[in-house]
């Protein structure tokens, strides 16, 4: 059992443009609160954290349920369907269905990744509360089954709004590589022990993985049919400038 999720990370701290910081123990990001040790639950219950958003799928959330801290609300709002992207979902029957890939299953894992992130912006549910959480000032817990892809676009509009640049974004995004590549290196050993062609072993690696090509996508999608980004946040979920300089009056000091 785990003492802390992984990928955890309290996003206090984090500099923005206007001189300021996020506070701590406001906004945390995370994987699963799946079967953590006695330690690790006393250790979410002293977050005193409002809302825990569960960001997985159907599938993923029944083959490892949350722990919920003491006091929070739990909401499960999946950003995709596990009906839809099931070579990506994170779950056992995930791992059965992309261990079986051969030839163009293979390039389809690949391409199915590039279509989360290109989906994610308009994810409307999952984002719209997320979004409503801020306007009260919770104390957050976001989190999906790595706390890299889905959890790190959130992440990224969130330190959008605060006044982060985009290098400053990217970096933190990316940042979930190092906090996964023990576990990565784990499955790349397994799949050369079950003999698995080098290329579904190159597939897999790239989703289990993050880059800025995935993190583009999801952006190019967004401002496709848009101005620009913030055009995109205000016609899709009416994110103002002003709401934004309340959500930097509730989160940084």
């Amino acid at each position: 059992m785990k003492n802390k999720p992984n990928n955890f990370r309290d996003m206090g701290g984090l500099a923005c443009q206007n001189g300021k910081t996020i506070k701590q123990g406001k906004l945390i990001r995370c994987a699963s609160l799946f079967d953590l040790s006695d330690e690790g639950k006393k250790m979410l219950d002293g977050l005193h954290i409002d809302t825990v958003l569960d960001l997985r799928s159907d599938e993923e959330v029944a083959n490892k349920p949350d722990y919920v801290p003491k006091g929070s609300t739990y909401t499960h709002l999946p950003v995709f369907d596990n009906k839809e992207f099931d070579l990506v979902v994170v779950s056992k029957k995930q791992t059965d269905r992309v261990l079986a890939l051969k030839g163009e299953g293979i390039d389809e894992m690949r391409r199915q990744k590039y279509m989360v992130y290109a989906s994610m912006p308009f994810a409307n549910k999952p984002w719209t509360h997320l979004f409503s959480c801020l306007d009260k000032g919770e104390t957050i817990l976001f989190h999906c089954s790595e706390g890299k892809d889905r959890t790190g676009m959130a992440a990224a509009v969130i330190e959008y709004c605060l006044g982060r640049t985009l290098p400053q974004i990217e970096e933190q995004y990316l940042l979930s590589n190092e906090y996964v590549k023990w576990h990565n290196r784990k499955t790349q050993f397994l799949l050369r022990l079950l003999g698995k062609e080098k290329r579904l072993r190159e597939v897999i690696q790239f989703c289990e993985t993050v880059d800025i090509h995935q993190f583009n996508a999801a952006f190019t999608a967004a401002v496709k049919n848009y101005a620009d980004f913030d055009d995109f946040l205000l016609k899709e979920y009416n994110i103002t400038e002003e709401r934004k300089l309340q959500w930097q009056t509730l989160y940084l000091n």
